[in-house]
């Protein structure tokens, strides 16, 4: 493969967690002693070597480490983590390298350690500040402990910091999800994740729904309360559920949802690439004991080569999600494909008031358009 500008992207998934929460329909495996982590780490470099070699060349400006719960993993192992991708990519020198930790057990030391070790961002997924509803959503830690991580990220020098949030969870009150947005915003995080409760197939709540969840209106009014109280606290939303505060925005996020390739290493680990204007995906093995055996020499992952309908399909999954919308020319040059053909399936949707366009050649969607986001997107399905 030739040497390309893409990707600039780097996701890791490190899948394993103490305890598999109800509503997650991420690869994830509950395994507290981690036995097979040294093998994982030894399949990870093996990975990251082959994509180092097929994508000779890349410049990062994102890593992504995501799980599971990454911060089961020693900030010793996340530094030999990123040593190794440094070994086989350039570093932009404002790389953004986010990693994913849920509060408790996460002490000063420990965090500095992973600042030593090169993460600059933090995701945090606090989810809510009510006992009761961090009981019902299966998480393992308490709001002490959110304010302890928050706390001591800040004295370990983290200046870059995202909360995750929930709402519309079972039983919870306008009141309830106004107060948590509100502790959230006290902790003066520069970037806020704040997101609806959906039950999705292969959970635990799928399989046996929750009681008293929100009705289709008091969704709706928490949803729009919720924008009025970032707003008025400076965070500005760019993307569905995305909130920060100016300059502050999740850049590796950004190139997902700008349909920007990205490479991607770990147990059931997706990436794009996009080569003489064919664009492909591709899975590394979801089973961490499948992933470990994985013969990465062979380059032994599924890899699909999509239709045009479905690189359309993808690219407006991903680009609906902006507020900004995007623009024709956009359109054409991560596609490679003529605007044309998508522009009355838009036109439709203008009439029907979920679409806009400026007289600039830039299409969002409206007010209502981002309310009835699955029905635009439903529009360009294959």
């Amino acid at each position: 493969m030739d040497a390309m500008p893409f990707p600039s992207s780097l996701y890791v998934h490190l899948p394993w967690c103490v305890k598999k929460c109800p509503y997650c329909d991420f690869n994830s495996h509950e395994d507290a002693i981690l036995k097979d982590k040294k093998k994982y780490i030894a399949a990870l470099k093996k990975d990251i070597a082959m994509e180092g070699h097929r994508f000779s060349g890349a410049i990062l400006k994102t890593i992504f480490i995501g799980g599971g719960t990454p911060n089961l993993f020693t900030p010793e192992e996340i530094n030999e983590l990123i040593n190794e991708i440094k070994f086989y990519f350039k570093f932009n020198k404002h790389i953004e390298i986010t990693m994913e930790v849920n509060p408790g057990s996460l002490e000063k030391k420990k965090l500095s350690d992973y600042k030593l070790a090169g993460i600059n961002r933090l995701s945090i997924g606090a989810q809510s500040f009510n006992p009761q509803l961090l009981k019902l959503l299966g998480r393992t830690h308490n709001v002490e402990d959110i304010f302890s991580t928050i706390e001591n990220a800040r004295l370990a020098d983290f200046k870059n910091i995202n909360l995750d949030l929930m709402f519309g969870l079972p039983s919870q009150t306008m009141k309830l999800a106004q107060k948590d947005l509100r502790e959230a915003i006290n902790l003066n995080p520069e970037h806020i994740s704040y997101y609806q409760l959906t039950i999705e197939p292969n959970t635990i709540f799928y399989k046996k729904r929750p009681k008293n969840l929100p009705s289709s209106d008091r969704l709706y009014n928490m949803h729009e309360s919720g924008l009025e109280i970032l707003e008025a606290a400076n965070y500005s939303r760019y993307e569905i559920s995305a909130f920060a505060k100016p300059q502050e925005e999740c850049q590796h996020n950004l190139n997902y949802w700008i349909f920007g390739d990205y490479i991607a290493v770990g147990a059931g680990a997706h990436g794009k690439y996009t080569i003489n204007n064919d664009v492909y995906r591709y899975q590394k093995p979801s089973l961490p004991r499948a992933y470990v055996n994985t013969n990465f020499e062979k380059n032994d992952f599924k890899l699909k080569k999509l239709k045009q309908s479905e690189i359309i399909f993808d690219y407006m999954l991903n680009n609906l999600r902006l507020i900004s919308g995007f623009k024709e020319t956009h359109f054409e040059d991560f596609t490679n494909i003529s605007f044309n053909i998508i522009e009355q399936k838009l036109v439709k949707l203008k009439r029907l008031g979920l679409m806009q366009n400026d007289g600039e050649h830039c299409w969002q969607l409206t007010a209502l358009g981002l309310r009835f986001l699955d029905d635009a997107q439903a529009e360009f399905l294959p």
